[in-house]
C-alpha cells in the first residue's frame, strides 16, 4: 500500500436489541442483543491476522464493545470519537415507523426520496452526517500515515464513508447494504491536503443475498 493511504477498516456493530427492530433508534445509546455480542466477536477474529496501529469507535456502547473484542490482545486501547456516532434521528429517535407515519404523515418517505438534505423532526440529514463524519476519516488517517485502523461505527455512517470512494451520490446511500457485524475496507490519503478520493478496498460479501428488507437492512 502506497505510503500516502491509510488502510481504515469499517466495521457496523452487531446486531441491537429484538426490542429495537423496526424501530428509528439512531444515535439513542441501544444495547447489543447476544447475538450481536457474538457477530462482534466473530468479526473480530476476521481481522486477527491483520496489523492494526488503533481501533476506534463512535462511544455509543454497542459500537465501543465490537471496539473493545478487536483490541483484544492486541495491546491496543480503543479512541472514543463521537463524531462517528450515527445519524440523529431528532425528536422521533425510538419510535416505530407507523408511529413516525401517523404523527408526521408522510416525513419518512420525503427523507428516503432525499436523505442527503432532507431531515426527520430534529434530526440530521446525510449531508449533516457528512459534515462530521468524512473529517473525522481525515484526521484518523492523517494520525497512521501508510497504517491500518480499525473503526467499529454505525450503518450510516459506513454509508456514508463508502459512498465518497464509490462518487454515488447520498440520495443513493440507501442501495448501500451495510448488515450488521458487516467488515468493508478502504485506502484514505493520509494527508488532508490531498484530495484524491479514497479507493475502496473490499465490501463485506460473507452475507447472503436479503430475500427482503429486513430490519437491518431498512433505513435506520
Amino acid at each position: 500500500m502506497s505510503p500516502e493511504f491509510t488502510r481504515l477498516f469499517l466495521i457496523r456493530h452487531g446486531e441491537v436489541e429484538p426490542t429495537w427492530h423496526g424501530r428509528l433508534y439512531g444515535s439513542l445509546d441501544v444495547p447489543l442483543s447476544e447475538r450481536g455480542r457474538e457477530q462482534a466477536r466473530t468479526v473480530a477474529k476476521r481481522l486477527a491476522t491483520s496489523t492494526l496501529d488503533a481501533v476506534y469507535h463512535s462511544g455509543l456502547e454497542r459500537a465501543k464493545y465490537g471496539a473493545e473484542q478487536v483490541a483484544l490482545d492486541r495491546g491496543l486501547e480503543p479512541i472514543e470519537r463521537p463524531s462517528l456516532r450515527e445519524l440523529s434521528r431528532g425528536d422521533v429517535a425510538g419510535q416505530r415507523l407507523d408511529e413516525l407515519e401517523q404523527h408526521h404523515p408522510g416525513r419518512y418517505a420525503a427523507w428516503l426520496a432525499a436523505p442527503s438534505t432532507e431531515r426527520l423532526p430534529g434530526g440530521e440529514s446525510l449531508d449533516d452526517l457528512a459534515l462530521r463524519v468524512l473529517p473525522e476519516l481525515n484526521r484518523i488517517a492523517a494520525e497512521h500515515p501508510g497504517g491500518s485502523v480499525a473503526i467499529v461505527a454505525h450503518g450510516w455512517v459506513l454509508r456514508v464513508a463508502l459512498a465518497q470512494p464509490l462518487a454515488l451520490h447520498l440520495d443513493r446511500a440507501p442501495t448501500l447494504r451495510v448488515p450488521p457485524a458487516s467488515l468493508h475496507a478502504i485506502d484514505h490519503p493520509s494527508d488532508p491536503l490531498n484530495d484524491e478520493p479514497s479507493i475502496l478496498c473490499g465490501l463485506d460479501l460473507d452475507h447472503p443475498p436479503a430475500p427482503t428488507r429486513a430490519w437491518y437492512r431498512a433505513p435506520r
